[in-house]
């Protein structure tokens, strides 16, 4: 089992998942056409097309960055976000502010076997794009939360 040093306390890992890069299909597909569309219709020496294959280039570049960049960590206080090529730090979400995880799936997503787990707290909902069997990683949340809870009440008795 790994660790993970969030804050100065050592953690152990549960479980580490990453968005999926098929998830941004969409944007490849668009990105692939607006380069094609700059090379051929406007072509690279005028204005039109360099802009359109530099914009093109980027988002890409950017997309796939952020999805190699985004790491998402199941411990047993919680789970752990680090979320795009500019972030250094870990963002905790403890078990106790999770009120409830669902996922979501189009019927793209359903092919390519990824999907979207949202996970609702009182504050605010966040939303882990592109995972791979999100219907595992939900049960493995639940479960981790359970046991969280056990824990918890453990202790309680114990005190």
């Amino acid at each position: 089992m790994d660790t993970v040093f969030n804050n100065n306390t050592e953690t152990k890992i549960v479980h580490s998942f990453k968005p999926h890069i098929q998830h941004h299909w969409f944007l490849y597909a668009i990105s692939s056409f607006s380069i094609l569309l700059a090379f051929t219709k406007f072509g690279v020496n005028t204005i039109t097309g360099l802009s359109i294959l530099s914009i093109s280039s980027f988002l890409i570049v950017y997309c796939i960055l952020s999805v190699y960049t985004t790491k998402y960590v199941i411990t047993h206080q919680g789970i752990l976000v680090r979320k795009g090529p500019f972030s250094r730090k870990f963002k905790e979400l403890t078990y106790g502010d999770i009120n409830n995880i669902s996922v979501r799936q189009g019927r793209m997503q359903k092919r390519l076997k990824i999907g979207n787990l949202v996970i609702n707290t009182n504050q605010f909902n966040r939303i882990f794009r592109g995972i791979k069997n999100p219907h595992k990683i939900k049960e493995l949340i639940n479960k981790e939360k359970s046991s969280a809870y056990e824990r918890r009440t453990l202790l309680r008795k114990i005190l």
